[in-house]
């Protein structure tokens, strides 16, 4: 309360002075500036999304405060949009445990572009570990011992009973929403361990597989596209050489940089397919990985480099791109509950360091973070974007809605990231044991929209209020954010 009362006060204070100083005929602020708009969600989302009340730039430049100078003149990279990813486990919640009418709600609050406005789907192709009944399965699979080179008896018939649907609802709700496809494991015949899984790393790409798994990818991207459901980008491996007990690839770098330039991108081409491929698709902690494969002839057969935000440091960005600038980079995976960090932070660090778009984990969950795979040895703590109540068959939104609200309902795909400080330094973070994104402080990141107005995002890192400026073209305001809450401001 003493905060907002902080806030009101500042904007009366900035009314009155202007009164005052004509009053006196001195030369004191003025509201002269742009009116602008005011939506905040506070720690405790005690305000979610709140329309607060404007404030206006005034001819004077504030001192002794933090001020996040807006600079439209000095411009960085576009920005694509948000998402999420509609596991089995979520697509499953999303069409057999809500009604027809909560599920419309639901589908439309999150990628209406009158709403929140998401435009990133990841799609996982087959089995994560996230799955409806807590076991591996993939497009291609016979018994163990045996293999289907020719893909005889590749089908995605499992995806037709609701993940192809939750699918078609997303898309026929906004058909400019993008959808990136990725394997957590191909099929077990493919694998030297003749598993879904990873474990120990002893699930390896048999040299034989290499053809068939292109292939694979050719056949899910047709057969996906039958069914109204147009594939953008891909990834070739979620986590490559990750060890998994559930599924999971041991690929390397070289491996999967020969698995691009010799077999799917040929096949992609010959298929008359082209979605955007993204490498790597994984923690920042290994940003030597990145840096190799951008060395190697492969590179000229991808778009981008794929990135989670677990572990490592989101500086590791910006060093890819002052080697590679053409190379598109996103957060692919980021899920909170083991993420270091509150996604407001993971925004504005992303988008910060040259990501186009930030992509989290499950776009619904349970009320105990599944149906998972057991024993749930990756994300065992994890939330999801929508909260689904299978015994009262209804949905809640979680922090995350309101923290991707705070960017996606402002900043228009095609936004071009411009110049502003912050005032925090890039940690580098190790899962759930380091510290969060970035130091404590004011954080933001600035925006100008294709009609040309601004967007300002501010997250407060800090254990009190932070009471800063914002500055445009010689004109300023003053704003105080309470611990813990982002903010975004917007004026024409």
């Amino acid at each position: 309360m003493r905060v907002a009362a902080e806030r009101l006060i500042v904007v009366a204070l900035s009314a009155v002075l202007a009164i005052g100083a004509n009053a006196c005929g001195s030369k004191g602020p003025r509201r002269d500036g742009p009116r602008v708009e005011v939506v905040q969600t506070n720690h405790d989302l005690s305000e979610r999304l709140s329309q607060l009340p404007d404030v206006h730039f005034v001819a004077q430049t504030p001192r002794a405060l933090p001020i996040i100078t807006v600079d439209d003149t000095v411009r960085y990279q576009r920005f694509a949009g948000l998402g999420a990813a509609m596991t089995d486990s979520s697509a499953w919640l999303l069409e057999t445990q809500l009604s027809a009418p909560a599920r419309t709600a639901v589908i439309t609050s999150l990628f209406g572009t009158a709403r929140l406005g998401l435009r990133f789907v990841r799609v996982p192709m087959a089995a994560s570990d996230f799955t409806a009944l807590g076991r591996p399965y993939s497009y291609d699979d016979v018994s163990r011992g045996h293999s289907d080179r020719t893909l005889a008896r590749f089908s995605v018939a499992h995806d037709d009973a609701y993940v192809i649907p939750a699918l078609q609802k997303v898309e026929a709700v906004d058909h400019a929403v993008k959808f990136l496809a990725e394997p957590w494991s191909p099929p077990a015949w493919m694998k030297t361990n003749d598993a879904f899984d990873n474990f120990a790393g002893a699930g390896r790409l048999r040299s034989d597989a290499y053809a068939p798994l292109a292939q694979y990818f050719v056949r899910f991207i047709r057969d996906y596209g039958a069914r109204g459901i147009q594939i953008g980008a891909i990834t070739p491996q979620n986590e490559p050489g990750h060890p998994t007990r559930y599924p999971g690839l041991d690929l390397s770098v070289t491996d999967e940089a020969r698995f691009i330039a010799a077999y799917l991108a040929p096949a992609l081409r010959r298929a008359g397919l082209h979605p955007r491929i993204y490498a790597f698709d994984a923690n920042w902690l290994y940003g030597d990985q990145p840096l190799r494969f951008v060395r190697n002839r492969a590179a000229s057969q991808v778009a981008g480099i794929a990135w989670h935000c677990y572990a490592g440091n989101a500086g590791r960005m910006a060093v890819l791109h002052g080697i590679v600038p053409r190379m598109d980079e996103i957060v692919s995976e980021c899920s909170t509950g083991i993420a270091p960090g509150p996604t407001a932070a993971l925004l504005v660090a992303a988008f910060r360091n040259w990501a186009s778009a930030v992509i989290l984990w499950n776009l619904a969950l349970n009320l105990q973070g599944g149906p998972v795979q057991p024993p749930n040895s990756g994300c065992d703590r994890c939330t999801a974007v929508v909260t689904v109540d299978q015994r009262r068959h209804t949905a809640s939104y979680t922090a995350d809605y309101f923290a991707l609200g705070q960017l996606s309902r402002f900043v228009r795909p095609g936004a071009q990231r411009i110049e502003s400080p912050n005032f925090v330094s890039y940690n580098t973070t190790l899962l759930t044991r380091g510290p969060n994104y970035a130091t404590p402080g004011l954080d933001d990141v600035a925006f100008e929209n294709p009609d040309g107005s601004k967007v300002v995002l501010a997250y407060n890192n800090a254990s009190r209020a932070i009471r800063f400026a914002v500055s445009w073209r010689g004109k300023a305001f003053i704003y105080s954010l309470p611990a813990g809450a982002t903010v975004t401001f917007v004026w024409p």
